[in-house]
């Protein structure tokens, strides 16, 4: 148990993280974050996973370019307002919707799915996002919220529920668009952050739906 409070602990961090990417434009203050030990550390402890290794030594080498950028805040808010808050053709704006709509420019299917989600889990998000339901960032941080509810449980079939929640939001929602996402950002993405930042959470994506499909019957079995 104490193994899956503090992997619990980590998963709910990198969610939390990776929805931090793509909220808002950095501030200077967290990119400079970007040059501490702390987060060095950070990114080497995922090195050490084998799936995230050339993932993360791009994002690095991403990092450095950023570090010595001339005007680097301003830069990259516009390199964000660029991918993220322009015409769908000309970068790749983070909705659920724009790539769930099988040729169409909106399906307003998953943006009601992941609100109506919401309401029942009775999570509010309206006052940190000023978004709709769909966003990246909204679908991530919801994501840390329910690792979290998971290992709070207090009893197993609460976990299983919470982590049947994870599952849900993973299968439902998140791995069934952001490939294409990824592809638009990385595309799109002249400088490299961002697209290095897609490109290993996609690989943190995909590696939690193995760790889920895994830790689901273990906990079940307790």
């Amino acid at each position: 148990m104490q193994e899956f409070m503090a992997t619990s602990e980590r998963r709910a961090e990198l969610y939390w993280w990776f929805s931090t990417l793509f909220a808002a434009e950095l501030s200077d203050a967290q990119i400079a974050e970007y040059d501490t030990y702390d987060v060095r550390s950070f990114l080497k402890s995922l090195s050490t996973l084998d799936p995230m290794r050339e993932a993360v030594a791009e994002l690095n080498e991403a990092i450095a370019r950023l570090l010595v950028r001339p005007d680097r805040q301003l830069e990259l808010a516009a390199d964000f307002a660029g991918l993220f808050l322009v015409d769908p053709k000309q970068g790749a704006l983070p909705y659920e919707s724009l790539y769930r709509g099988e040729g169409k420019l909106l399906m307003q299917a998953p943006m009601s799915e992941m609100q109506a989600r919401l309401d029942r889990l009775g999570i509010n998000v309206s006052d940190k996002y000023k978004e709709p339901a769909d966003h990246l960032a909204i679908e991530l941080d919801l994501m840390g919220n329910l690792i979290i509810r998971a290992a709070e449980a207090t009893t197993a079939a609460q976990r299983e529920s919470w982590l049947g929640e994870q599952e849900s939001l993973l299968h439902g929602h998140l791995l069934g668009w952001f490939d294409k996402f990824e592809s638009a950002c990385r595309a799109a993405d002249q400088f490299g952050f961002y697209g290095a930042s897609a490109r290993l959470l996609g690989v943190f994506l995909k590696m939690d739906a193995n760790y889920l499909s895994l830790v689901k019957p273990a906990q079940a079995a307790d």
